[in-house]
């Protein structure tokens, strides 16, 4: 395969491991430039800067990564170098490796699916890599497999009829020889129930914590949640339009109100 262009950001900010070991591993066989958030912005979902100005500032040198610090979310990054810092658009945007999983609804407050997700909006096919947080501590060989499957996709090219698919890959949390192999899912409609509780102490520390579990999981391996559970690394393409079509035909007699 010939080296690729890849935009490569995150949610867990430029200096975070999981981008580090990624952007490593990717440049091996690919041309690899970092647009990344200057903080975390973990769960903060496809919001972008709208009221005050992004600045941006070229990486440290002691990293080892070529590009940018951006004062903004990982959708304005990906927004940003798509149309201000780069001289010419990326062959691909990938974003992660995230510590932590992004199956299941969690896919729509994932800062790290949406900054793929703002890729595929630009037409530029995007990526999503994120690894289950128990097992973080083989941020690198799953990197590699990353890069596999990367690769994988990107010999797929183009998606059919200009549509633009973007996708969301999760890794198990297990150790990768005990990984079970690789899935092709649907997005799981799997939500965490999400509770408070209060937190003692003086401010800003004071205050309320989110909290809760994973619910109505599938049963069946075709969906990510559940397959990524059952130690399967997850492949879920995914896309824009979220039409409830079964809704539509309900709808029709209010066209004559």
């Amino acid at each position: 395969m010939n080296r690729l262009r890849i935009l490569l950001t995150n949610d867990d900010g430029f200096d975070s491991p999981g981008i580090r070991e990624l952007y490593g591993t990717l440049s091996v066989e690919h041309d690899v430039v970092v647009a990344a958030p200057k903080c975390e912005q973990s769960g903060i979902g496809h919001a972008f800067t709208l009221d005050r100005p992004l600045r941006y500032s070229k990486l440290p040198t002691e990293l080892g990564m070529q590009g940018y610090s951006i004062s903004g979310t990982p959708s304005d990054c990906v927004k940003f170098a798509l149309s201000f810092l780069l001289p010419q658009k990326p062959d691909f945007v990938v974003s992660g490796m995230n510590i932590g999983e992004n199956s299941g609804i969690c896919g729509y407050y994932s800062g790290t699916v949406a900054a793929a997700r703002e890729g595929a909006f630009w037409r530029v096919p995007s990526i999503a890599f994120s690894l289950c947080a128990p097992a973080g501590g083989f941020a690198g060989p799953y990197c590699l497999r990353a890069l596999t499957i990367f690769n994988g996709i990107a010999a797929l090219g183009p998606g059919q009829n200009g549509q633009c698919v973007f996708y969301n890959v999760n890794f198990p949390d297990c150790a990768p020889d005990a990984c079970r192999g690789i899935k092709v899912t649907r997005q799981s409609t799997a939500f965490f129930d999400d509770r408070y509780r209060q937190v003692e102490g003086s401010a800003p520390q004071a205050g309320y914590m989110v909290y809760g579990d994973k619910k109505d999981v599938e049963a069946l391996d075709t969906f990510d949640s559940r397959a990524l559970m059952n130690g399967y690394i997850t492949i879920s393409p995914l896309g824009f339009d979220a039409t409830a079509e079964w809704a539509l035909p309900l709808l029709g007699g209010l066209e004559q109100l």
